[in-house]
């Protein structure tokens, strides 16, 4: 999907008035024809639906191309391609077992690739941190001060070699122009994933990226909050939302997932939005 700064370009804006509903966590949020909808203004947000909220900028303007980087089992992958049937998926998961699990559950899709592979800033092979619980599993190890925000049943397990790509080359070498949505969930790497698309940043060719992002150290290197803010921020990326998920038990913010928007994005839905009432 392509937003378009050329004169004359039309956007689709039924988001902003008219009829429509999105889903909500099983509800349906009907409106009728003649209300204006601000489900981008607080309303939404303070449902804290990520899944809507993507439906909402994508509104009239469906992705086409969704990459899930940390897929795990697929269940948010699953999500994407019931909220966006028309896109084609391409899931990245380097935990063996997870990725049994994720070819189980969406490998007969034809809308979607799975790729048993990390993605990092380099192309090739990297040691990852296999854990007992597969969800901590990283590409990072944990610092010790870590461990009062994980069950005390989760620890090192062992480590394996995997396969490691940039998105900049994955897209390369498949003939991938552009992504709609990036997705990334992966326990610390997020930063050397966005180093390693530094070609799409800089072009604008990725509209939103959906991020987990921490704000206390979980993973040794592991950029907190401020540090990927500050990186799209430079490249022309503006933080749309964020969704605080976590606390600790010593009331700690730990971690939660924020939604990055382009230029274009912002300009051809965002800042569409009537004012505030």
């Amino acid at each position: 999907m392509q937003w378009r700064h050329e004169a004359g370009a039309r956007y689709d804006r039924r988001w902003i008035s008219g009829p429509g509903s999105i889903p909500s966590r099983g509800r349906t949020m009907s409106h009728g024809p003649t209300e204006h909808r601000h489900e981008l203004s607080s309303e939404l947000l303070d449902r804290r639906d990520r899944e809507a909220v993507l439906a909402r900028l994508f509104d009239g303007r469906p992705p086409t191309t969704i990459f899930d980087v940390g897929a795990a089992v697929g269940r948010l992958s699953a999500a994407y391609l019931a909220l966006f049937p028309a896109a084609t998926l391409h899931a990245f998961e380097p935990h063996p077992e997870s990725f049994a699990h994720l070819t189980q559950r969406l490998g007969a899709d034809p809308r979607v690739r799975l790729e048993n592979v990390a993605v990092a800033d380099r192309t090739g092979t990297l040691a990852f941190q296999v854990n007992r619980l597969p969800y901590t599993s990283s590409l990072l190890a944990r610092p010790s001060a870590a461990r009062r925000y994980y069950p005390g049943r989760d620890g090192p397990q062992q480590r394996i070699d995997v396969p490691v790509v940039t998105l900049d080359d994955y897209c390369r070498r498949h003939g991938i122009p552009r992504i709609d949505i990036v997705k990334l969930d992966i326990q610390g790497g997020e930063m050397a994933a966005l180093r390693g698309m530094e070609g799409l940043l800089r072009e604008s060719r990725v509209d939103a990226i959906f991020t987990e992002t921490f704000f206390v150290p979980h993973y040794e290197g592991a950029p907190l909050l401020h540090d990927l803010w500050a990186h799209l921020q430079a490249r022309g990326y503006g933080l749309f939302t964020l969704f605080p998920t976590r606390e600790g038990r010593n009331g700690q913010l730990r971690l939660g997932d924020a939604i990055f928007i382009s230029a274009a994005l912002r300009e051809a839905v965002v800042d569409a939005c009537p004012d505030e009432p």
